[in-house]
């Protein structure tokens, strides 16, 4: 029987070489795409749906002004805690006050199909509502008074001490600084 293996494999040996190289090829090539191309295009894919997420609110460009943002596909984890993950967003100015634009922006998002679902600093200098999708995708909308928020930022960084009249600020006067975050993973944030 070992006679007949050694002897088959004398004979088929330039086959038995070729048929080995195709199947590393094969292995090789599968293993590249398991590696790249498909977190490539699952990244891709997710990037389309959290673009699809922010236009599905239809914020009129004219009054929502991009100020900042970092829109991107592939699941970012915080480097402290892999149960959290970054999330997208945009950062806009409006010029209305906190509560008109916090109306606005509550009446798109639930058109848009997202569901309210907390407040979680309810009584702060500042309005953040969250909202979940069917699909358990996440949107963290953030609305504050700029001229508030540009106050405190400007006497902190300058070192400057805040007095009891910067307490008194009108924290709904416009224009309105507004984040909106898009998560497909969570509400971590």
């Amino acid at each position: 029987m070992i006679k007949n293996i050694k002897k088959f494999f004398k004979k088929n040996k330039k086959k038995i070489i070729l048929t080995s190289l195709i199947i590393a090829v094969i292995t090789v090539v599968t293993i590249v795409i398991c590696l790249y191309v498909v977190p490539t295009i699952n990244n891709t894919i997710r990037k389309d749906r959290i673009v699809t997420i922010f236009n599905s609110l239809k914020l009129d460009e004219d009054k929502y002004i991009i100020t900042d943002e970092s829109v991107f596909g592939e699941k970012r984890v915080y480097e402290w805690d892999n149960g959290r993950s970054y999330s997208s967003y945009k950062n806009y100015v409006r010029s209305a006050n906190v509560d008109i634009t916090v109306t606005e922006l509550k009446k798109a998002i639930t058109n848009a199909g997202f569901t309210y679902f907390e407040e979680p600093y309810p009584g702060s200098s500042f309005i953040q509502l969250h909202f979940k999708s069917k699909d358990n995708e996440y949107i963290r909308m953030t609305v504050s008074s700029k001229p508030y928020d540009d106050l405190f930022f400007n006497k902190f960084h300058m070192g400057i001490e805040l007095s009891e009249t910067d307490y008194a600020v009108d924290k709904n006067i416009g224009p309105s600084n507004v984040i909106i975050k898009v998560n497909m993973d969570d509400n971590n944030e």
